[in-house]
């Protein structure tokens, strides 16, 4: 009986150390960063339970896993310099850069226009085809590198401003929604030939582009490159271009640079954010539009963000609204919208030479296309005129072979005055029967040159040059002929 009573005791006890056993502590654990000022301060971590998870390069610190009940003890331990959390990082919420905000794009996108459905071709050193911020449809390599990739980082920067996307990060573009394709024309070092350029031109025309943008320029005049802007022009295509940064303090210099200078193509200048031409700006009889061009925010290709100033980052911003005031009413030519942008454009400095038509405005642009109500820039405008004067003259009054034709249209009402921004179509017959257009509008002056270089294939004889301008329901023309030996 006793032997069995113990049997039972020795159950009873093990059954009462089950009982009572107590769970293990789970010991809460934090990340901290510690600074250490000697070597003392690895052995004080590893003698508080703490555990290095990541040693830094450039400074005298660690990241340390250490029990929550040991943080302040650490703090006046041996060899510990500081000891702070190992805080939390968030991405920064989207910012609306300065010029963006100056041509009241952000007005369009409430109204729930944001450039869909608008292909924009970036002719540039390509663009960052992996920017977070960025969203690349397509696009086309002409310099031989076989990639449209950005190598450079001016590409990058000039397609932010136009469609960086309306996300939660980075930077907000124009025309957010837009379609953007990379033409690679410019090299890793910025600079490329007017060949690159126009086989770009021919890629756009072939892939349906509605804008492009060519941040980019030369000093020297191009037949063949301005033969590419007018086949892009009368394609349907709104051509964009920077005026140049070839500008003086004083801003008297004729300095519009190509292809911008061509008529087929708006040449924009750059302002700063006080509305003042930037310095850097060039000027000249063909300067078409202003836009925000100093201390512009975008895109860069390291991934991230930067400034750059330049007419370069001007000419993004108007081609950005050209997208996002045609996404808004698709039917307009390419001719409307470019009369539109310079209708509305807010003229606060009514000097053309320094700052064209004024500044882009989106929100005017969009209400005038839409047909909103848009302030009068002229509250007692000239009356349309009834019929127009059309001449035309020329550099010389006969040619040779190989020399250039230049042909200036000057438009005036029936009153003998001159008229601006009428709409000039030109038409030259050479002696072989080739037929060369150019389009444009006359500048403040009412003039319009256009350039022709005679070629082995026009032939020898009598060359036609036709001209129609219009302006509103009037309209005229002229005819001239010239001897080519």
């Amino acid at each position: 009986m006793k032997k069995v009573f113990a049997v039972m005791l020795a159950v009873l006890l093990s059954m009462t150390a089950i009982v009572y056993a107590a769970p293990p502590v789970e010991v809460e654990k934090v990340s901290v960063i510690i600074g250490l000022s000697n070597e003392n301060g690895r052995a004080s971590i590893a003698s508080i339970g703490g555990k290095i998870q990541r040693e830094f390069k450039f400074i005298n610190a660690v990241q340390v896993e250490l029990p929550k009940v040991a943080v302040e003890k650490m703090r006046d331990a041996r060899g510990i310099e500081f000891v702070e959390p190992d805080y939390e990082a968030q991405a920064y919420a989207q910012t609306v850069p300065w010029g963006i905000e100056h041509v009241n794009a952000p007005d369009v996108h409430s109204a729930g226009f944001k450039g869909s459905g608008i292909k924009v071709a970036v002719l540039d050193t390509g663009i960052l085809t992996s920017h977070a911020d960025l969203q690349v449809t397509g696009g086309y390599d002409t310099t031989g590198t076989g990639s449209y990739n950005d190598d450079n980082g001016h590409g990058t920067h000039v397609a932010g401003t136009i469609a960086a996307l309306d996300n939660t990060i980075g930077v907000l573009g124009a025309a957010p929604s837009a379609q953007l394709y990379a033409v690679k024309v410019l090299n890793s070092a910025g600079s490329g030939t007017y060949s690159n350029i126009i086989a770009g031109i021919e890629w756009a025309i072939n892939n349906d582009i509605d804008v492009i943008n060519m941040s980019l320029g030369g000093s020297s005049g191009s037949t063949a490159l301005e033969q590419a802007c007018n086949s892009a022009y009368n394609a349907g295509i709104l051509v964009v271009a920077a005026a140049g940064n070839e500008g003086t303090s004083a801003g008297t210099t004729e300095c519009i640079g190509y292809p911008a200078k061509y008529s087929s193509v708006m040449a924009v200048g750059s302002i700063t954010s006080s509305n003042v031409r930037s310095s850097f700006s060039s000027t000249g009889s063909t300067l078409e539009i202003m836009a925000p061009g100093s201390s512009i925010y975008s895109t860069t290709y390291n991934g991230s963000y930067g400034t750059m100033s330049g007419t370069s980052m001007a000419c993004p911003h108007v081609a950005g609204v050209a997208a996002l005031v045609w996404s808004a009413k698709p039917s307009l030519t390419n001719v409307q919208l470019r009369n539109a942008l310079n209708l509305t454009a807010n003229d606060m400095w009514n000097d053309s030479w320094r700052y064209g038509n004024g500044l882009v405005d989106a929100w005017a642009a969009y209400q005038y296309v839409t047909g909103g109500v848009i302030p009068d820039p002229d509250p007692d405008p000239d009356p349309e005129p009834a019929y127009l004067n059309v001449s035309i003259s020329t550099n010389y009054s006969y040619y040779f072979m190989y020399e250039t034709m230049r042909m200036t249209v000057t438009v005036r009402d029936e009153n003998n005055a001159l008229v601006p921004e009428a709409n000039v179509t030109l038409n030259l017959t050479t002696a072989s029967g080739n037929v060369r257009q150019g389009s444009g509008y006359t500048n403040s002056s009412g003039a319009i040159t256009f350039s022709y270089t005679i070629s082995y294939y026009d032939g020898r004889g009598y060359y036609t040059i036709n001209a129609t301008a219009t302006k509103g329901t009037a309209t005229g023309s002229a005819t001239k002929t010239v001897r080519v030996y």
